[in-house]
């Protein structure tokens, strides 16, 4: 009985002690923080962190401190926490969490401005609907409800308002440069436009531009938004505020693509970035034997069957040629060889369906009523049949070896979504081959700060371990698809930080004096 107590107390000191341990590090002050001048602290803070992989590319590459980082999701908040034990992470919805965020860097600071401010707000609302658009709309009763996700910039633009920072970052989608949200005063605005009319007066200078990842030598095609504010005057007098904050070429505030037509290199191809990957097979050999990350899903027989058929670069849904016979003359439904009548490799589903006597369209058997206004009766014959499926001709599609991979997404592990497919191997990427196409890892040939740091380990808030241990494989797939690649936010940053006099930047590391610098990129 005694030896039972001793070890439920200790059980219960050593989470105590977690706790107390996590509560010190996320209170107290472990970073050492370099003072700029008389108004600014050269730091970070993160919102929308995710797992913080983009973060890895600020604090590992640019070595920005992150004093702090906010995110809605508790496992991924985890992540920052185990990866980055110096950083408060306040877990929770931005808009009740915006208060906190501002009192703690004020605190941490003492009343200072952080240097960089980052927001990557959720892209799945934005819509290039625009005002007019809503408004006529409204006119007739038929207005789009609002996705609330496009307004959570509105709490990160009140964070700029408050601590200043002398840049911000702001990271979405394409199309965010016509999305319409309903403002802090209830009307509807251009988020662009808003952030001009909130910030400009504060002495902000704002541009934005699209930026494909990979002219960054990121070894993926991620297209994205980069808004980037500046405060600092001697900028700000070199490029003043405009009403137009969106740009067709990137500003001076951008980073300079270093990949592709206009770069010095030329793109970062997937045979570069994972042609050294051991083989895998998705019915033979799933999972290497030496690394438990180089691992895919197993493919049905159906799957296997299109795709062991399908070119580099090429659909399933292009496979018209006849493996038996070799009739190449089949159309684009046919499932079956018009010739032989062979199976031909395409993706297929079997489905039980009903032609309409009215207007002859066919509808699923789950369909009672045509849209033409016919009610199908229940002795009314169902046949079954198989055709070729539904969808875009970028899924069950392979990728190409001389070319960067396609965006990687959350369903990087289903052939069924767009371009998944290995150049030659019968699978899709494996989890070691994302890790190494977003940057997060760094391919033979490339050298990164951040390389091999990161560990997909998260930690609760009480101190505990989510998922007893690693992600799982689908779960990695998610949080790299969802982020932004290291690289790409390293070379951002690593812009900011050539044109901020205050800060030796990785080009004038390199012997640019600071005032011929600026001269040489805004004149």
């Amino acid at each position: 009985m005694v030896r039972e107590l001793a070890l439920v107390i200790r059980n219960s000191l050593n989470e105590i002690m977690s706790e107390v341990i996590i509560y010190l590090r996320q209170v107290y002050d472990f970073m050492e923080l370099k003072t700029l001048d008389e108004e600014t602290i050269f730091c970070s803070i993160s919102t929308f962190s995710g797992g913080g992989i983009g973060d890895a590319g600020i604090e590992w590459g640019c070595k920005v401190p992150v004093i702090s980082a906010c995110e809605l999701v508790p496992d991924r908040a985890g992540l920052i926490r185990h990866n980055y034990p110096d950083t408060h992470v306040f877990q929770g919805d931005i808009w009740q969490l915006k208060q906190d965020i501002i009192k703690h860097a004020q605190l941490k600071l003492k009343d200072k401005s952080p240097w960089l401010f980052v927001m990557s707000p959720p892209c799945q609302g934005m819509s290039s609907n625009g005002v007019g658009r809503i408004r006529a709309s409204m006119a007739v009763g038929k207005r789009p409800k609002e996705d609330e996700r496009n307004r959570l910039v509105l709490p990160g633009v009140e964070i700029v308002e408050q601590l200043k920072p002398s840049w911000f970052l702001l990271e979405n989608v394409r199309r965010m440069e016509n999305t319409i949200i309903t403002n802090e005063k209830g009307e509807l605005e251009n988020i662009l436009d808003m952030l001009g009319r909130r910030l400009h007066p504060l002495g902000y200078t704002i541009r934005s531009a699209i930026i494909d990842f990979r002219d960054l030598g990121v070894p993926h095609h991620r297209q994205r938004l980069i808004t980037i504010g500046c405060r600092i005057p001697e900028i700000v007098k070199k490029l003043p505020p405009v009403a137009e904050i969106f740009c067709k070429i990137p500003s001076p505030l951008h980073p300079i693509r270093t990949h592709g037509v206009h770069g010095r290199f030329p793109h970062i191809s997937m045979r570069e970035s994972i042609g050294h990957m051991p083989v895998l097979d998705s019915l033979t050999k799933t999972v290497d034997d030496k690394d438990p990350y180089h691992q895919i899903p197993k493919w049905n027989q159906e799957h296997y069957f299109c795709m062991e058929h399908t070119p580099e670069g090429c659909t399933a849904f292009d496979n018209n040629t006849c493996i038996s016979c070799g009739y190449a003359a089949n159309l684009s439904k046919d499932v079956d060889c018009l010739e032989c009548g062979e199976r031909l490799p395409k993706p297929q589903i079997n489905v039980e369906e009903w032609e309409c006597p009215d207007c002859n369209f066919t509808l699923r058997k789950s369909r009672t009523a045509c849209k033409c206004g016919f009610i199908r009766p229940n002795e009314m014959k169902v046949s079954r049949n198989r055709r070729v499926v539904r969808g875009f001709k970028t899924s069950y599609r392979r990728l190409k070896w001389d070319s960067p991979a396609s965006t990687l997404t959350m369903n990087s592990g289903v052939i069924s979504s767009d371009m998944k497919g290995h150049p030659e191997q019968n699978r899709v990427l494996s989890v070691r081959e994302i890790l190494l196409l977003s940057s997060l890892e760094a391919h033979p040939g490339v050298n990164y700060e951040w390389d091999k740091k990161y560990e997909f380990r998260s930690v609760n808030k009480d101190g505990k371990r989510f998922y007893n241990g690693d992600f799982t494989p689908k779960l990695v797939r998610q949080v790299i698809g969802e982020s932004i690649p290291p690289l790409a936010m390293n070379r951002i940053v690593g812009r900011l930080m050539d044109l901020d006099s205050r800060i030796e930047g990785p080009t004038k590391t390199k012997g640019i004096s600071t005032q011929k610098f600026l001269e040489e990129v805004f004149n």
